[in-house]
C-alpha cells in the first residue's frame, strides 16, 4: 500500500511538473505607471480572465511603469523583437503605418469614447484600417474627444482666435487652424512649463490626460467643444498567437474586441466626467458646455475640415461613410 501510495504522489508531482512545463508565459508591455486606470481597469482584469479561461495553458502577467521598455514608440519594435508578446500601443506615435486612424480624428463626428471605440473595432474587423494586419489585435480604443483647456476665459468657440493652442497631428492642426487659433505642436510633457512661461496659450487634449500630466495645474478656463479623438491599442504578436495551444487562443479570442472597447470607453467616459463635475465647483475655474447657438457655430466653423479629408479621395469617403454608420449603429443600440 505504501509502494502505491508513493507511486501515486509521484505521478502527481511529475503531472504537475508538466503542466508547469507546458504553461507558456506571456508578457505584456505596458509603459503607463501601475496605477493608471487603463492598466488597472482594462489590462490587469482582461489578462486575469484570459489565465482563468486558458486553464493553465498560459500565464499572461502585465509589466507597466515601462519596465520592458519606455519609449512610447517603440513597442511595436519590442513585439517584432520578442521582448514581448503582448504592448499597450498609441498609433499615432508610429507615423506612416496607420493611413486610415485620421478618420477617427475628424473633428466633432465621434461624440463619446464608448462608441468611438467600438466603431473603431467594427471597422478594425471589416478590413478598412491599414497597419494592423500584421498583429494579432485584442482590442483597439479612441479617447473620449478632444476639448479645449486655456489659461484664459473660454466661453465660446470665437474666444480661441488668435490664441496659440497645442496641437497634434494634421486634423488636429487643421482643426485649431479652422477655429481661428494658432497650432503648436508640442508633446504634453512640456505643456505645463509652457503655458506657465505663456509660450502658448492652452492645448487640446480630454480631461484625464489634462489631469494625469499636471497641466489642470495651469489651466483655468475648460471650454468642451469637441473636436477629434486618438486611436489606442492592445496589440499583440501574430507569430506568438498562432505558436499558441487551441485553449489559450480559445480564451485570447473570447476576451478581446467589443468587449474591451466598451469598457475602456465607459472607464474614460467617467473618469472625464468625474474630473469636470470637479472642475465645475472650483469657484477659480470656467467649465463651458456649448449651447445650442455655440454649438451650430462650431459644426459650421469645422466643417471645412471633415469636407477637405473626406474629398480627398474615394477611400477617404468610404471610410468616413462607413465610421458614420457605425458611430449611428452603437447609438441605436445594434
Amino acid at each position: 500500500m505504501r509502494k502505491v501510495l508513493f507511486a501515486a504522489s509521484a505521478l502527481a508531482v511529475l503531472s504537475f511538473a508538466a503542466v508547469a512545463a507546458a504553461q507558456e508565459k506571456l508578457k505584456f508591455a505596458v509603459f503607463t505607471p501601475d496605477a493608471e486606470l487603463t492598466h488597472q481597469i482594462v489590462m490587469k482584469p482582461w489578462a486575469a480572465r484570459v489565465n482563468k479561461d486558458a486553464a493553465g495553458a498560459i500565464q499572461i502577467d502585465t509589466f507597466p511603469n515601462g519596465a520592458l521598455g519606455r519609449n512610447p514608440g517603440l513597442q511595436t519594435k519590442m513585439l517584432n523583437d520578442g521582448i514581448a508578446d503582448i504592448a499597450w500601443v498609441i498609433p499615432s506615435y508610429t507615423p506612416g503605418v496607420y493611413l486610415d486612424d485620421d478618420v477617427f480624428e475628424l473633428p466633432n463626428i465621434i461624440q463619446n469614447s464608448v462608441e468611438g471605440s467600438v466603431a473603431a473595432w467594427r471597422l478594425l474587423q471589416k478590413g478598412m484600417l491599414r497597419g494592423y494586419e500584421q498583429y494579432y489585435m485584442i482590442g483597439l480604443f479612441t479617447s473620449s474627444p478632444y476639448t479645449f483647456h486655456t489659461n484664459y476665459k473660454v466661453t465660446k468657440g470665437a474666444d480661441l482666435k488668435g490664441k496659440k493652442i497645442r496641437g497634434v497631428g494634421a486634423i488636429s492642426t487643421e482643426s485649431i487652424k479652422a477655429l481661428g487659433a494658432v497650432p503648436e505642436g508640442m508633446p504634453f510633457t512640456q505643456l505645463v512649463e509652457a503655458i506657465s512661461r505663456g509660450v502658448i496659450d492652452g492645448t487640446t487634449g480630454h480631461p484625464i490626460a489634462v489631469f494625469d500630466f499636471g497641466v489642470h495645474r495651469v489651466t483655468t478656463s475648460h471650454y468642451l467643444g469637441r473636436i477629434g479623438t486618438v486611436t489606442l491599442g492592445i496589440f499583440m504578436s501574430k507569430k506568438k498567437f498562432d505558436s499558441l495551444p487551441a485553449p489559450a487562443k480559445a480564451a485570447i479570442e473570447k476576451h478581446r474586441g467589443e468587449e474591451l472597447s466598451r469598457v475602456f470607453g465607459k472607464m474614460s467616459e467617467d473618469r472625464n466626467a468625474e474630473l469636470v463635475g470637479e472642475w465645475k465647483k472650483d469657484a477659480k475655474r470656467t467649465v463651458t458646455e456649448p449651447d445650442k447657438a455655440d454649438s451650430e457655430a462650431w459644426d459650421k466653423m469645422l466643417s471645412p475640415v471633415v469636407a477637405a479629408w473626406e474629398g480627398k479621395d474615394a477611400r477617404n469617403k468610404a471610410l468616413l461613410a462607413a465610421l458614420r454608420q457605425e458611430l449611428a449603429n452603437v447609438r441605436a443600440g445594434k
